[in-house]
Parts: structure tokens; C-alpha cells; sequence
């Protein structure tokens, strides 16, 4: 019995994963130059089609956002800025239904001036925001 438990349990999670049922995915693509002029950390470019997308990115990055990605289902947004070379960008997932998630820079302390940028893929009804530095 308690096998049988543990493997529908696992059953339902890789279920909920593969339908895409998480709140946000980091995508490990490469946003092209352009990006940096409409965006910033604490404005990201929200995606909400392949053909939006494709304003933003290189055609592997296309590709692989087409792999990962539901637009009918799901959102892009593009965090692209310059800062320190130690900028992190940081979210949490709250408890809510829908979640929420909150984005916040925890600024480095160095002067060298380096591109940054991170891509998540984020459920429709997901809500998020950006909140000051840390």
C-alpha cells in the first residue's frame, strides 16, 4: 500500500511538471543586445508570443523557448540590465492561489560594469512584481 501511494504521488507530480503546472521555470537562454535597451532589472520585457519573442532573441534561443514555453498557457519575462559584476537577481514563490512572485536585486558592491540576464517563463495567472534593492 505504501508503495502504491508513493508511486501515484510521483505519478502526479511529474504529471503537474510535465503539463506545466509550476508557478515559474528559469529558462537558460541568451536575450540579443536590443534587449538591453527596453529593459531593466526592475522592468522586465514581458513576452507573450513566439512572434514577440522573436523581436528579443537569436534563432536557438527561439527554438528552445518554443520547446519549453506554452504562450497560451504561460508568460516570458525578459530581466536584462548592467550593473556590478556581483548584481544577483533573486524571486520567492508565496503561498497564494494564484502565486505570487516577487523579484528583488541584491546589488554587488564592485564597480565593474557587466551585462546581466535572466529569463523565466511564468504561468498566466501567476502574479508578480519587483520590489526595491535589498
Amino acid at each position: 500500500m505504501k508503495r502504491l501511494m508513493l508511486a501515484l504521488f510521483a505519478l502526479c507530480l511529474s504529471a503537474g511538471v510535465a503539463a506545466g503546472q509550476e508557478p515559474i521555470v528559469e529558462l537558460k537562454v541568451t536575450p540579443e543586445k536590443a534587449a538591453f535597451e527596453g529593459s531593466a532589472w526592475n522592468k522586465p520585457i514581458v513576452i507573450k508570443s513566439q512572434d514577440d519573442a522573436a523581436k528579443h532573441f537569436g534563432k536557438e534561443a527561439l527554438e528552445a523557448i518554443a520547446k519549453k514555453v506554452d504562450f497560451k498557457k504561460q508568460i516570458v519575462l525578459v530581466f536584462a540590465w548592467q550593473g556590478s559584476g556581483g548584481d544577483k537577481l533573486e524571486y520567492s514563490i508565496l503561498e497564494s492561489f494564484p502565486e505570487q512572485v516577487p523579484f528583488s536585486l541584491r546589488p554587488g558592491v564592485t564597480d565593474d560594469l557587466r551585462t546581466h540576464s535572466r529569463v523565466f517563463a511564468l504561468r498566466s495567472n501567476v502574479k508578480w512584481s519587483v520590489k526595491a534593492p535589498r
